[in-house]
Protein backbone atom coordinates (compact mmCIF):
# COMPACT_ATOMS: atom_id res chain seq x y z
CA UNK A 1 0.00 0.00 0.00
CA UNK A 2 2.82 2.48 0.58
CA UNK A 3 4.14 1.77 -2.66
CA UNK A 4 0.88 2.74 -4.11
CA UNK A 5 1.02 6.07 -2.16
CA UNK A 6 4.38 6.94 -2.79
CA UNK A 7 4.08 6.04 -6.72
CA UNK A 8 3.20 8.71 -9.26
CA UNK A 9 0.26 6.18 -9.65
CA UNK A 10 -1.45 8.16 -6.78
CA UNK A 11 -2.10 11.29 -7.93
CA UNK A 12 -2.63 14.79 -5.53
CA UNK A 13 -6.49 14.49 -6.49
CA UNK A 14 -6.26 10.91 -4.68
CA UNK A 15 -4.13 11.92 -1.99
CA UNK A 16 -6.54 14.83 -0.68
CA UNK A 17 -9.56 12.67 -1.05
CA UNK A 18 -7.88 10.09 1.06
CA UNK A 19 -6.42 12.96 4.04
CA UNK A 20 -10.04 14.51 4.14
CA UNK A 21 -11.42 10.91 4.42
CA UNK A 22 -9.07 10.35 7.43
CA UNK A 23 -10.08 13.60 9.22
CA UNK A 24 -13.52 13.25 8.45
CA UNK A 25 -13.18 9.78 10.10
CA UNK A 26 -11.11 11.29 12.81
CA UNK A 27 -13.62 14.10 13.88
CA UNK A 28 -16.71 11.71 13.77
CA UNK A 29 -14.84 9.08 16.44
CA UNK A 30 -13.96 11.93 18.22
CA UNK A 31 -17.55 13.36 19.09
CA UNK A 32 -17.93 9.83 21.30
CA UNK A 33 -14.35 10.24 23.07
CA UNK A 34 -11.62 12.56 21.89
CA UNK A 35 -8.01 10.85 22.07
CA UNK A 36 -5.66 12.67 24.61
CA UNK A 37 -3.43 15.05 23.16
CA UNK A 38 0.10 13.27 24.29
CA UNK A 39 -1.29 9.89 22.40
CA UNK A 40 -2.21 11.73 19.35
CA UNK A 41 1.26 13.41 19.55
CA UNK A 42 2.83 9.54 19.86
CA UNK A 43 0.23 8.41 16.87
CA UNK A 44 1.14 10.92 14.86
CA UNK A 45 4.99 10.53 15.46
CA UNK A 46 4.98 6.75 14.62
CA UNK A 47 3.06 7.94 11.37
CA UNK A 48 6.15 10.13 10.47
CA UNK A 49 8.94 7.46 12.08
CA UNK A 50 6.89 5.15 9.28
CA UNK A 51 8.05 7.80 6.35
CA UNK A 52 11.41 7.91 7.99
CA UNK A 53 11.92 4.15 8.27
CA UNK A 54 10.88 3.65 4.41
CA UNK A 55 13.85 6.45 3.51
CA UNK A 56 16.02 4.60 5.20
CA UNK A 57 15.04 1.05 3.81
CA UNK A 58 15.20 3.23 0.38
CA UNK A 59 18.61 3.49 1.45
CA UNK A 60 20.26 -0.06 1.71
CA UNK A 61 21.88 -1.37 -1.41
CA UNK A 62 19.94 -3.69 -3.69
CA UNK A 63 23.07 -5.97 -2.80
CA UNK A 64 23.35 -5.64 0.93
CA UNK A 65 22.88 -9.16 2.28
CA UNK A 66 20.77 -7.81 5.45
CA UNK A 67 18.17 -5.87 3.21
CA UNK A 68 15.62 -8.30 3.38
CA UNK A 69 16.13 -8.64 7.27
CA UNK A 70 15.85 -4.93 7.38
CA UNK A 71 12.66 -4.87 5.31
CA UNK A 72 10.98 -7.14 7.53
CA UNK A 73 12.44 -4.81 10.38
CA UNK A 74 11.36 -2.20 9.24
CA UNK A 75 7.77 -3.24 8.40
CA UNK A 76 7.72 -4.89 12.28
CA UNK A 77 8.64 -1.24 14.30
CA UNK A 78 5.91 0.77 13.63
CA UNK A 79 2.77 -2.62 13.41
CA UNK A 80 4.53 -3.30 16.88
CA UNK A 81 4.41 0.55 17.96
CA UNK A 82 0.81 1.20 16.93
CA UNK A 83 -0.03 -2.12 18.78
CA UNK A 84 1.60 -0.70 21.87
CA UNK A 85 -0.22 2.49 21.50
CA UNK A 86 -3.43 0.65 21.38
CA UNK A 87 -3.04 -1.70 23.96
CA UNK A 88 -2.59 1.53 26.21
CA UNK A 89 -5.75 3.17 25.40
CA UNK A 90 -8.37 3.09 28.23
CA UNK A 91 -10.97 0.48 27.91
CA UNK A 92 -14.36 2.80 27.95
CA UNK A 93 -14.58 3.50 23.79
CA UNK A 94 -11.42 1.54 22.93
CA UNK A 95 -12.50 0.91 19.44
CA UNK A 96 -13.25 4.72 18.50
CA UNK A 97 -10.13 5.66 20.35
CA UNK A 98 -7.98 3.04 17.94
CA UNK A 99 -9.13 4.48 14.59
CA UNK A 100 -8.26 7.71 15.89
CA UNK A 101 -4.97 6.40 16.75
CA UNK A 102 -4.45 4.52 12.95
CA UNK A 103 -6.26 8.00 11.50
CA UNK A 104 -3.45 10.23 13.46
CA UNK A 105 -0.57 7.51 12.73
CA UNK A 106 -1.60 8.06 8.83
CA UNK A 107 -2.28 11.64 8.78
CA UNK A 108 1.41 11.44 10.19
CA UNK A 109 2.65 9.73 7.29
CA UNK A 110 0.41 11.87 5.19
CA UNK A 111 2.08 15.18 6.51
CA UNK A 112 5.92 13.68 5.55
CA UNK A 113 5.11 11.80 2.05
CA UNK A 114 3.56 15.09 0.51
CA UNK A 115 6.78 17.14 1.14
CA UNK A 116 9.20 15.44 -1.23
CA UNK A 117 6.72 16.20 -4.44
CA UNK A 118 5.81 19.24 -3.08
CA UNK A 119 9.58 20.91 -3.35
CA UNK A 120 9.54 19.25 -6.68
CA UNK A 121 6.61 20.69 -8.27
CA UNK A 122 7.58 24.18 -6.96
CA UNK A 123 10.85 24.21 -8.90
Amino acid sequence: MLEFWYSDQCSRQLKLMVCIATCVIIYLCSTVQQLSPMLTGISVGIGMGIHVLRALSLKIAADNPYKKGFAILFFVIPIIALITLISALPAQHQLMLAIQAIGFTAIGLFILAGFPKRSLDEN
